[in-house]
Parts: C-alpha cells; sequence; structure tokens
C-alpha cells in the first residue's frame, strides 16, 4: 500500500532520465550518420560520470588548441574525426568547468590550418586560434548537450575552403 503512493513520485524522475536519455542517443545517432555520410570516424567518447582516471584527457591527443574554452573541457562526447580539402578536422560535442557545479555545453568545430576556413558565422559562433588549429564554437544560455546543430555543422564542413 505504501509503495502505491510512491510510484507516481517515482514515475517523474524516471521520465525525465528516459527522456534526457533519448536526447543523447538521438544527437549520437545524428552525429554517427554525419560521419558515415562524410566519410569521418566517429568516436563515443563518454567517460564515466563518477570516476576518470588519473591520466584521463578528454580532448583528443590531436586537438593542440589551448586557452580559453578549450582549456577548461572536462568531458568530451560524440567525436568526429575526418579530412576536408587536405584539413584536418575535429567535431566534438563537450562539457565545460567553469569551476561550478554544472559546467556549460559548447560544441567545436575545429580545423587544423592557421586562417579562418569557416566562412559566414552566426553573431553567437566564436572562432578561436592557436597551434596551428582554428576551432568555431558557440556557448548557449539554454543547456542542451550540444550547441550547434547537425545542420549548421554541415553548412560550415561544406563552406570549408583551403
Amino acid at each position: 500500500m505504501v509503495l502505491v503512493r510512491f510510484v507516481p513520485a517515482l514515475l517523474v524522475p524516471a521520465a525525465l532520465f528516459a527522456g534526457i536519455g533519448l536526447l543523447y542517443w538521438f544527437r549520437a545517432s545524428a552525429m554517427r550518420a554525419l560521419a558515415l555520410r562524410r566519410g569521418f570516424q566517429y568516436t563515443n567518447g563518454d567517460p564515466p560520470l563518477w570516476f576518470r582516471p588519473k591520466d584521463y584527457r578528454p580532448i583528443p591527443t590531436s586537438f593542440r588548441l589551448r586557452g580559453y574554452p578549450v582549456n577548461s573541457i572536462s568531458r568530451t562526447w560524440n567525436v568526429i574525426k575526418g579530412e576536408k580539402n587536405g584539413i584536418i578536422i575535429l567535431i566534438l560535442d563537450s562539457a565545460l568547468d567553469f569551476g561550478v557545479r554544472r559546467g556549460r555545453y559548447c560544441t567545436f568545430i575545429a580545423a587544423r590550418t592557421d586562417q579562418d576556413p569557416f566562412g559566414i558565422k552566426s553573431p553567437q559562433e566564436k572562432i578561436a586560434h592557436s597551434n596551428g588549429w582554428t576551432a568555431l564554437y558557440r556557448l548557449r544560455f539554454w543547456q542542451i548537450p550540444w550547441t550547434v546543430s547537425i545542420q549548421r555543422i554541415e553548412e560550415h564542413l561544406d563552406s570549408l575552403s583551403n
């Protein structure tokens, strides 16, 4: 009888967790499909949430961009690596650790070139340059697990030039 009272209270958090899980699953499926269409390599890249090894490095080792906001990446997932027009490309969803409990989500599209290859950018999209890499990223006020849509990523990939 007591259990019957708690079932409705447990259904709400269960529905929330299931909804969040579906959100991540749909994004991962879309990123996998993007990588497949472009002939790129997809890696889930999702480390354990509660325990990270001492030598854990969330950023792929080939990505040498340093400085704000890349130096605050605490977790990455949906990592895509590839090459377009002779330019090495790295796309990843990430969580940035700004010293607050949750951090912020950020999607990076990085190209191994010193010049900005991304063409037209929206006012919310920013560029960072360092160590031979140029990264386009977007921070959002509303926190969803990615900040650049698949369609927008495709537009940037199509506009890449040498």
